[in-house]
């Protein structure tokens, strides 16, 4: 049988977790869909008139609503959204900008990896 210590941490996803894992949660999958919504505004400052940019018009609309839903529910639950909200702005931005500038079929690459990870 697989027991884990009494003394151990609880994990992310625990049933037995405390609010504090809660709170961790909802702050991770908002930072998540605010990178998300900050990776497509890169994309298509840069592939703003190639094929792709309705799709990607489409998949940025669909991240907003997922964005907006987190930032109603995070003072529902008195959680603060991650201090790294100003890195996330930045780096998102640019990771999506760097791989639109790499092609199609990088940008289209990395909105995989994207929607891979927080789906």
């Amino acid at each position: 049988m697989n027991r884990q210590p009494t003394n151990a941490r609880p994990l992310p996803g625990d049933r037995a977790a405390g609010p504090h894992v809660r709170a961790a949660a909802l702050r991770i999958d908002h930072a998540g869909e605010y990178g998300a919504t900050r990776i497509y505004a890169g994309q298509l400052a840069v592939l703003k008139h190639q094929p792709c940019a309705p799709q990607l018009h489409h998949m940025a609309a669909q991240e907003a609503v997922h964005l907006a839903a987190f930032e109603k529910i995070l003072p529902r639950y008195r959680v603060r959204p991650t201090l790294l909200m100003p890195v996330w702005h930045v780096g998102g931005w640019v990771m999506g900008a760097a791989t639109a500038l790499l092609g199609v079929r990088a940008a289209m690459a990395c909105t995989e990896a994207v929607e891979t990870v927080i789906a």
